[in-house]
């Protein structure tokens, strides 16, 4: 494979798992499984594109467990709030509750955007992009 080749498909595994994060709605684990497609698929034809695509991996990785502990820790507290606010005598919004946790689930939104960015960014010069809060599972 090319140098050119590589950074394109470096950039692209960076990309996906934004795109399908936020924009394909395939839950909180799409962008993990459309990553490591694209990076199993691609991974022996070069070094760069392998280590890329673990660091893709680990990031989405790591923001879909995020979201899945901001979801259920807005889940457990709203039903926390829920008996101790009074919703048994009607007075409780369950909307409100979860109106709490959703800047913080929007908030992992906007980050995965960002880093994805300045990831696809740095692998398209050539340079490798190690994003600064990841779990690094995939070795």
């Amino acid at each position: 494979m090319n140098e050119r080749d590589e950074r394109t498909w470096a950039t692209l595994l960076h990309i996906a798992g934004v795109f399908a994060y936020i924009f394909l709605n395939w839950g909180w684990a799409g962008n993990i499984v459309l990553v490591l497609v694209l990076w199993l698929i691609k991974r022996n034809d070069s070094a760069f594109v392998e280590t890329e695509g673990k660091e893709a991996l680990n990031f989405q990785i790591t923001i879909s467990l995020a979201s899945a502990a901001v979801m259920i820790i807005s889940g457990i507290t709203s039903g926390i709030w829920a008996i101790g606010t009074g919703l048994f005598n009607g007075h409780f919004d369950f909307t409100q509750a979860g109106f709490r946790w959703l800047g913080l689930y929007s908030l992992l939104k906007v980050l995965n955007l960002i880093f994805s960015i300045l990831a696809a960014v740095a692998v398209n010069k050539g340079e490798h992009y190690r994003y600064p809060v990841c779990l690094r599972l995939v070795k």
